[in-house]
């Protein structure tokens, strides 16, 4: 038994240190150039295409449905598309507020563990104060939304991951492809402005945010709420300052690839040289803002070399584990 536990703890000092060295994974995969927009694109390509691929889907998951209504109450909608037989993801949807004249800008808004889109939208005799109703703010602020339905239990994601891992795949893969399918959907059948669409994610939607923005183009902004890290540590090192992923239950939030060049900074220069706004609260137990801060200072350094700082923005609030509706909805209306 000493000896498998000395062999067990060799693998993982050794893993760890790999893990660790994110200079050395950032210098073999990225060669960035910032002499302008259009040669820092063209830089960044091979590693969007390298992205793609850590979340890949099986070739014969192609949704093969449209868009239903299937339950309306006033102007807001509940909406589903068949992905395969037997699957239908769905959404809300609402409209904006006010009485603005149609296309709308459309904000994307994506729960976290333990979330729902009734939630989101308020709809939720149980939401919690995290929430704080933002689906009912953004459309008294002019946007209409759209919250889709993600698996949102440790034992559901784990078990999807594990199947989907027998593929080549994984949970994220399958559900960033349910979300682009529902995009798709609502820009073709619903009155929303293709040009003005963001997508903001709280938690774990603040990962699928950050892992979906560099793929989806047509989300010209973003915001991650309670979500962005230094990875690795995040991931690996247990802290007192936070809670590590390797050390609970949430086998999915082990991504395949995920630190093969890809911390969230590097996410974000797939991201650049979109708007993004970065929240992290000081009591949040997901993160240390000292940590948070060492990472979002290399991502913003992409958007500074190609002088463009102030489209990003890290909004380091007084609250905890949550979404800070007023420096959201302002970025936003700023961006879009």
């Amino acid at each position: 038994m000493n000896d498998q536990n000395a062999l067990s703890r060799g693998y993982e000092s050794a893993l760890r240190e790999i893990l660790l060295d994110t200079d050395q994974t950032s210098l073999m995969h990225w060669q960035r150039s910032y002499d302008s927009l259009e040669s820092y694109s063209a830089s960044v390509r091979d590693n969007r295409a390298r992205w793609s691929e850590v979340l890949s889907v099986p070739a014969s998951w192609q949704a093969d449905g449209e868009l239903e209504i299937f339950s309306q109450d006033g102007p807001d909608k509940k909406i589903r598309v068949r992905m395969r037989p037997g699957l239908m993801v769905e959404a809300h949807f609402r409209p904006p507020t006010a009485p603005l004249r149609p296309p709308f800008p459309l904000v994307v808004f994506l729960h976290g563990i333990g979330g729902s889109a009734e939630m989101v939208m308020g709809r939720s005799d149980t939401t919690p104060p995290s929430y704080h109703r933002i689906g009912r703010h953004l459309a008294q602020e002019g946007f209409a939304v759209l919250a889709p339905t993600l698996l949102n239990a440790f034992r559901s994601r784990n078990r999807i991951h594990r199947m989907a891992l027998l593929l080549a795949s994984s949970v994220w893969g399958l559900e960033i492809k349910a979300i682009r399918v529902l995009l798709d959907q609502v820009l073709r059948h619903l009155p929303v402005d293709p040009e003005r669409i963001a997508v903001w994610g709280h938690s774990m939607g603040g990962a699928y945010a950050l892992y979906t923005l560099p793929l989806e183009a047509r989300c010209k902004a973003g915001v991650i709420s309670a979500w962005f890290n230094n990875r690795p540590a995040k991931m690996v090192v247990q802290d007192p300052h936070y809670s590590c992923f390797l050390f609970t239950e949430e086998e999915h939030a082990f991504l395949p690839s995920l630190l093969t060049g890809f911390s969230d900074s590097d996410l974000v220069s797939l991201i650049c040289p979109r708007p993004l706004l970065i929240q992290t609260g000081e009591q949040d137990s997901i993160s240390w803002p000292p940590l948070v801060e060492q990472e979002f200072l290399q991502a913003q350094l992409h958007y500074r070399k190609l002088g463009i700082e102030e489209k990003i923005l890290w909004d380091r609030h007084d609250g905890g584990h949550e979404i800070n509706i007023s420096s959201g909805v302002k970025f936003l209306k700023k961006w879009m």
